[in-house]
């Protein structure tokens, strides 16, 4: 019975050791911004390698990854969805501060976009890190992920909007969850709730 509790802490252990480091290594490798499209695709292949395969080498999986990736095609397909999101934070402080009904319903549009934005940057994602995928254009790539928010947004667009506001609502409480592995795991929410639209849009 020992031996046991021994192997699962052990197991334990070692996967909080690979969350803190994997999400360590994308922190760092997203400090230019510019390389934030390459980290979080080099990221999502390494916690798919750790999930599917059982490959915890994790860091080196991320490095891999980064290494190897289409720079130019993921910034291209990643980074246009990650500036909308920005700049759709930024249209939205706007009409928060604006007066009148037309700020309420600049607000509510704006908001809108950004989910389904939000909802569209999850299936990005998960396509970038499927190597089984064609290759396909940026273009062509967005259009199925505008595609598949729309079409699950009902389902998955709930669960876009608490992973989202729990991973934010927890950064205002304790900035220091950044370092402990947040945003690792609001990746791995993203592609989850990505991966159950995709199943849905199989049938």
């Amino acid at each position: 019975m020992a031996g046991i509790w021994s192997s699962r802490l052990m197991a334990a252990l070692g996967a909080a050791f690979n969350v803190l480091a994997l999400n360590l290594v994308l922190l760092i490798a997203s400090l230019p911004v510019i390389t934030l499209p390459a980290a979080i695709r080099a990221a999502s292949v390494a916690l798919d390698r750790w999930r599917r395969d059982g490959e915890d080498r994790v860091v080196r999986e991320f490095l891999l990854a980064l290494r190897t990736g289409r720079w130019t095609r993921t910034t291209t397909t990643l980074g246009v969805p990650l500036a909308a999101v920005a700049l759709g934070l930024v249209e939205a402080r706007h009409f928060a501060r604006a007066a009148g009904p037309s700020g309420r319903v600049g607000l509510g549009l704006c908001l809108a976009a950004l989910l389904i934005t939000l909802s569209a940057l999850g299936y990005l994602i998960q396509l970038a890190s499927e190597a089984s995928r064609p290759s396909t254009s940026p273009l062509d790539r967005w259009s199925l992920a505008v595609s598949l928010a729309l079409r699950n947004l009902l389902v998955t667009g709930p669960l876009v909007i608490a992973e989202v506001a729990g991973a934010v609502t927890l950064t205002v409480i304790d900035p220091g969850l950044l370092l402990l592995g947040l945003p690792l795991v609001l990746l791995h929410l993203t592609k989850l709730t990505a991966g159950l639209g995709l199943r849905r849009a199989a049938r």
